[in-house]
């Protein structure tokens, strides 16, 4: 799996693994030119470097890595899409922006250039916007990974306020990955928050089994344990706070005493 960054301001969304794609390859229309030919191996080999660097956190070496694919082969839509991902973790809005559009104008209905052109305007609050790309990306039958864009809409809409609608595409993308656990996760707060405690219970069970769970997935478990009156949950997850993380705000937020140096 792509390590994916969707982290949300302002709202609880975490753990939002899948929203954005980091592919580094893409049809070829075949050519008879050597030169041509070897230009877009360099670009793929830079812009496979460059989402290897991404994923790492590394961003101004995948910038790097996204220029030299570029140079090598300006047609690259793959490279272009990698460069916006890039400039959206570094906060070059304007920049990002082009290279996203140059993607698009290349390639206008690339749906992995879609999904993460989608997320990044929804992210900087323009939902209409960033929605209609993600229905375009989702509905695409040849998208191979149409999960991707379910979740980034539905974590676009938790941002808008617009829970219901948020749940169905959430629910959508663990109906085709069952394991994405941005889903899940997203999935279990937002029944919790309606009082759907059964289902929450049962989604962040899902994700728990999958996961390494940090402290706001802990404290989101304790939380519906608590709702649900199952004391061995509760416990458990206590005991897996006290032994993580026992002197952070999700530990003090359910009662649990910093540990003493």
């Amino acid at each position: 799996m792509n390590f994916l960054r969707c982290v949300l301001a302002g709202v609880t969304i975490t753990i939002a693994a899948g929203c954005v794609s980091t592919s580094s390859s893409e049809t070829r229309t075949p050519t008879n030119d050597p030169v041509l030919a070897d230009a877009r191996r360099r670009a793929e080999a830079h812009t496979s470097l460059a989402a290897e660097y991404y994923a790492r956190g590394i961003y101004g070496v995948a910038l790097s890595e996204t220029k030299l694919a570029i140079k090598d082969d300006p047609s690259f839509v793959a490279a272009w899409n990698m460069q916006g991902l890039v400039l959206m973790e570094l906060r070059e809005d304007t920049m990002a922006r082009e290279a996203f559009d140059r993607a698009l104008r290349m390639d206008p209905n690339n749906s992995e250039v879609l999904n993460n052109y989608g997320w990044f305007v929804c992210v900087r609050g323009e939902h209409a916007r960033g929605l209609e790309m993600l229905r375009r990306a989702g509905a695409d039958p040849l998208y191979p990974t149409p999960e991707k864009a379910y979740l980034s809409a539905g974590l676009c809409m938790r941002r808008a306020g617009r829970s219901a609608e948020a749940e169905t595409q959430l629910r959508a993308a663990v109906s085709i990955r069952p394991d994405l656990l941005g889903a899940l996760f997203n999935l279990a707060e937002l029944s919790y928050e309606r009082g759907a405690m059964k289902d929450a219970e049962n989604f962040i069970t899902r994700y728990m089994r999958i996961a390494s769970p940090n402290a706001d997935a802990l404290l989101l478990a304790v939380k519906i344990a608590r709702a649900n009156n199952d004391k061995i949950a509760e416990e458990s997850y206590l005991q897996q706070m006290r032994r993580r993380f026992p002197d952070s705000a999700q530990s003090k937020e359910v009662g649990i005493a910093p540990s003493r140096n």
